[in-house]
C-alpha cells in the first residue's frame, strides 16, 4: 500500500471531514469553510487515510502583520496510524512552503505537544485559566471610572468589536487578524444549551475601549447552598485601565453567578495585580500554540528589532534540511538580516523549536541557556541575545477556530 500526499478532490471532501470530527471529537458543523486546496492528505488505495489542512492566515510578529500557515484537520483514520503518514505530510507542506517563498511559518494548537515537537515545532504561548467565586473579586485601590457599561448586539454592533480587537492588536505579538467567519465561529458563537451569550461594552467620553462576551446561565454544580448560576468568558479586551476595571466589576455584579471562569488569559494580563487576594483566582497555566520556522532566513528577517546588533547561530535541522548551517542575524528597526556565516565565530548553537521560541519572545536566550537549550562557549553573549530579541509584548493567542 503506497501513499500518495495530495490536496483532496471536492469529492472526497465530505470524508475528509468525516475523518476530523470523529478522531477529533467534534460535531460535523464544527467544520467549515475549508477549500479543498488548502488541504494535503494522504490517500492510500483511493480512500483518505490521513488528512491535514492550513488556512492561510495573517498573525502579528512583535507588532508585524505576517502571513502564515494555521495548520489544522490533522487526523488519521485508526486503520492508518504508526505508519509515517503525517510526517511525509509535514514534509511535504514545508517543502512547499519553502519552494513558494510566500510564507515562512506554520503554527497550529496541538494535541499533543510531542507529536509536532519532532517536526521542529516549539511552543511560543501560554494559556492561563481563572476559576473563581466573584465574591472574591476585591479590588486592592477600589475606585469609580467616569464611563460606562451597556450590553451590545453583536448582529447590529460587530463592527465595534472588531474595531476594539484590531485596535488592541497593533504592536502585539501572536493576536491572529480575524476575518468575520473565524468571529462567528469563535468568540460569538452560539452557546451550549442553557446558557446565553452577552455582549458587554465599555464606553467614556463616546469611545468604546472595551468589551467581553460571555456565556451565562445555570449549570455550576454546588455541594453546598449558594448561587448556581455560571459565567464562562469567550473574548476580552480592553484598551485602559477603565475600561479593565468596569468590565470586571460589571461581570463580577451578577449575584446569580457562583463561578467565573476564563481559560485565555494574557501572560501579562493585570487582573492579579488589582486585586486584594490573587490567589482567589485560582491561576493555572497551560501550554498555547506551537510555531515552526521553516525557512528560517526569511522568518527572522520579518520581525521587528528593538536593537542594533548582529548574533551568530549553529542550526541543525534535519526536518528542514535547508535551515541547516551556520547564520548571521543583523537586526535593526523593522527587520532584520540574515546571511550564511560559514567559518565564522559562533555565538549559540540551537535546535528549531528552540529558535522559534526565541523568535516569537517565548522564551529568552539566557533562559533557555540555563534549561540546555542553547549551548555557547562564552556566557557573556547572553546578554546581546536576550537584547536582540525581545520584543514589545509577550506573545498571546486568543483563538479556538483553527
Amino acid at each position: 500500500m503506497s501513499l500518495e500526499v495530495r490536496p483532496a478532490r471536492p469529492e472526497e471532501m465530505p470524508e475528509v471531514v468525516r475523518i476530523v470530527s470523529r478522531e477529533l471529537g467534534m460535531s460535523l458543523d464544527s467544520f467549515g469553510g475549508m477549500n479543498p486546496d488548502w488541504t494535503l492528505c494522504g490517500i492510500v488505495d483511493g480512500e483518505v487515510a490521513t488528512t491535514y489542512a492550513a488556512w492561510p492566515l495573517q498573525i502579528r510578529y512583535n507588532g508585524r502583520a505576517i502571513p502564515m500557515a494555521g495548520v489544522t484537520w490533522v487526523a488519521t483514520h485508526p486503520a492508518h496510524r504508526r505508519k509515517g503518514h503525517l510526517r511525509a505530510i509535514v514534509r511535504r507542506h514545508f517543502e512547499q512552503l519553502h519552494e513558494e517563498g510566500r510564507v515562512a511559518m506554520a503554527a497550529l494548537h496541538p494535541a499533543a505537544a510531542a507529536i509536532y515537537r519532532r517536526y521542529g515545532y516549539g511552543t511560543i504561548t501560554e494559556r492561563r485559566t481563572y476559576r473563581f467565586d466573584p465574591r472574591d473579586l476585591v479590588f486592592a485601590h477600589p475606585r469609580d471610572v467616569p464611563g460606562r457599561i451597556r450590553e451590545a448586539d453583536p448582529d447590529e454592533e460587530l463592527g465595534l468589536l472588531v474595531d476594539i480587537y484590531r485596535r488592541y492588536r497593533e504592536g502585539r505579538n501572536a493576536l491572529i487578524h480575524r476575518g468575520r467567519a473565524m468571529w462567528l465561529a469563535g468568540p460569538l458563537a452560539a452557546p451550549p444549551p442553557g446558557l446565553r451569550n452577552v455582549v458587554l461594552v465599555y464606553e467614556e467620553a463616546g469611545q468604546a475601549l472595551g468589551y467581553v462576551v460571555f456565556h451565562h446561565g445555570p449549570g455550576l454544580v454546588r455541594h453546598g447552598a449558594g448561587p448556581n448560576n455560571l459565567m464562562r468568558i469567550q473574548d476580552f479586551f480592553a484598551l485602559a485601565p477603565n475600561a479593565t476595571r468596569a468590565l470586571w466589576r460589571a461581570m463580577a455584579s451578577y449575584d446569580a453567578v457562583g463561578e467565573i471562569t476564563w481559560n485565555n488569559a494574557g501572560p501579562d494580563d493585570p487582573l492579579p495585580h488589582m486585586l486584594v487576594e490573587p490567589r482567589m483566582l485560582n491561576p493555572a497555566v497551560r501550554d498555547g500554540i506551537m510555531a515552526r520556522l521553516v525557512s528560517v532566513d526569511r522568518a527572522l528577517e520579518l520581525r521587528p528589532y528593538p536593537t542594533d546588533t548582529e548574533v551568530t547561530f549553529r542550526l541543525a535541522d534535519d526536518f528542514c534540511p535547508w535551515n541547516t548551517g551556520e547564520w548571521s542575524l543583523s537586526t535593526g528597526g523593522e527587520g532584520g538580516s540574515m546571511r550564511r556565516a560559514d567559518g565564522e565565530r559562533i555565538d549559540a548553537t540551537l535546535a528549531p523549536d528552540t529558535l522559534a521560541q526565541i523568535a516569537w519572545g517565548f522564551l529568552r536566550p539566557s533562559v533557555a541557556w540555563r534549561a540546555g537549550l542553547l549551548e555557547v562557549d562564552d556566557e557573556s553573549v547572553l546578554d546581546r541575545w536576550d537584547d536582540a530579541f525581545r520584543t514589545a509584548y509577550p506573545p498571546h493567542e486568543m483563538e479556538h477556530t483553527w
